[in-house]
């Protein structure tokens, strides 16, 4: 079998039959590929929409339903299950364009790079609609090496833009972690193993912004604490290899550190915090050091440690006029309208 799917299922009835029907244009011959979709736990209507995906397809669809464990439990059980020689991750809120897998099979995993890397483009949707539905896979190989060299060089975090040999991921013990971010975590693990790594110009995966629901999205204030402890954990896991002084993979621990922090700062201000949890977050930060940007990397992560370690403890005001112009201004009355006209640009 050339390749498994891994698809996590959780509260996206909007979306997954769109991203199941483009699953089912790929391309593929029965018996060379399998989709198996994790139901975690999902409390609307998914779970009878893969039933009838799996009834009306079984030599395709494999339905996995388990009690809620998050986006990092569904894939690594996904994960366990599969049989493909390589193993791609899709969220069922995306899509990917038509006959896009069986055309980066057949031109380049020909060779049986450990790592091939593909491309996407973000778009906002109602969840039916299939921008660029004429769209045809193509694409050059615009690196082809060691993927610690290429993952040092630039970012590639997202784990739904890539194949991934399965036996590497199994050589090396590799799982996604069960904390917010765990795109970051699982390439950090998978890249300073050095792969060999092929880095393609096919632009096939299409990311939805639409979705409320999304992760990325969340504003509840349990879970948006949540995924600030789990920066936590994130970046104290990136400490511990550069503890270790390993230093082919420091210039990219170095950037997740920063990506890390930085996602810490912009969740502060998604939910309104009381100044006793204010400054405990705020104070918890200063345990870590803003790192120096690695050359030709985005400066913007480093400078904004910066600014937020010199706020005082009177910043508290400050916090509280941003969380209204972020969430009460921008995303609720400027935001939407912003990605309502680029996608009608588009």
């Amino acid at each position: 079998m050339k390749l498994s799917v891994i698809v996590p299922v959780y509260n996206v009835e909007k979306f997954l039959p769109r991203c199941l029907d483009s699953l089912l244009r790929q391309g593929m011959e029965s018996g060379d590929w399998e989709v198996i979709c994790v139901n975690d736990g999902s409390p609307d209507k998914c779970g009878s929409i893969l039933v009838e995906y799996e009834t009306k397809h079984p030599d395709v669809f494999k339905v996995v339903t388990q009690e809620n464990q998050g986006l990092g439990g569904a894939r690594n059980s996904g994960t366990a299950m599969a049989k493909g020689e390589y193993v791609t991750y899709l969220d069922s809120d995306d899509y990917i364009i038509d006959l896009a897998y069986s055309y980066l099979l057949e031109h380049f995993c020909q060779d049986k790079p450990d790592v091939l890397c593909y491309s996407h483009r973000c778009i906002y949707t109602d969840g039916k609609t299939l921008q660029d539905s004429q769209a045809k896979p193509d694409g050059k190989v615009l690196f082809d090496g060691d993927g610690l060299d290429a993952y040092n060089r630039w970012p590639l975090p997202f784990v739904w833009t890539k194949f991934y040999k399965r036996s590497f991921i199994q050589q090396h013990h590799i799982e996604s972690h069960i904390v917010a971010c765990q795109d970051e975590i699982f390439n950090f693990d998978v890249f300073r193993q050095h792969p060999r790594t092929r880095i393609v110009s096919s632009n096939v995966c299409r990311y939805e912004l639409g979705n409320e629901n999304a992760i990325t999205r969340n504003s509840s204030k349990k879970k948006v604490m949540k995924m600030l402890e789990d920066m936590f954990s994130n970046i104290d896991y990136i400490h511990d290899c550069l503890n270790n002084k390993n230093a082919e993979i420091t210039p990219a621990a170095i950037r997740d550190v920063n990506y890390f922090l930085n996602v810490y700062h912009k969740k502060l201000v998604m939910v309104f915090l009381t100044w006793k949890e204010w400054r405990f977050f705020r104070t918890k930060m200063f345990g870590y050091p803003p790192y120096e940007p690695v050359p030709d990397s985005d400066t913007r992560m480093a400078q904004w440690l910066g600014i937020m370690k010199k706020w005082s403890g009177s910043s508290y005001l400050f916090y509280i006029m941003i969380y209204f112009i972020r969430n009460i201004i921008f995303f609720k009355l400027v935001r939407p309208l912003m990605m309502k006209k680029c996608s009608e640009d588009s």
